[in-house]
């Protein structure tokens, strides 16, 4: 099984493994999810992040104020994680798909997380997110929330 995180979940990780000792059930939530990374890839099955996230985690690094303080911690946590690129072939076609369909419901969503879902489906994986209700509008996507 392939499960792709959203950039919602790594931003979770990231906040919740660096809060402070008074916000102890968010650094617990933090880790759950890290535990159920873990025996996902302990499985068998992979877990990966989507270029665009990279690339959006990137941008979150820059407009932090401290880049380079930030840029290192994301690093840190994406080591375990394998990073796909995004396909020039096949994302365009569901990216085109999801989104015409979406514009056509009224259920827009943000062109970044579009991008995500095409790049998810185009994989064939699961979109493992906290925002389920927002990409459960893309007919034929798996999601999933961990923990």
């Amino acid at each position: 099984m392939l499960y792709i995180l959203d950039t919602d979940m790594v931003i979770f990780m990231l906040r919740g493994l660096k809060a402070p000792a008074r916000q102890r059930s968010r650094r617990e939530r933090a880790m759950a999810l890290v535990t159920r990374c873990r025996q996902a890839q302990e499985k068998g099955d992979v877990v990966g992040l989507s270029a665009i996230t990279v690339s959006e985690l990137e941008f979150g690094a820059y407009k932090s104020g401290d880049y380079d303080t930030e840029i290192a911690a994301v690093r840190k946590i994406l080591t375990p994680f394998e990073v796909f690129d995004f396909d020039g072939v096949t994302g365009p076609v569901h990216y085109g798909r999801i989104r015409h369909a979406l514009e056509r419901s009224g259920q827009t969503i943000g062109a970044m997380d579009l991008l995500i879902a095409a790049h998810a489906l185009a994989l064939a994986a699961t979109l493992v997110t906290n925002n389920l209700t927002h990409f459960q509008r893309i007919a034929g996507l798996p999601v999933t929330r961990w923990p």
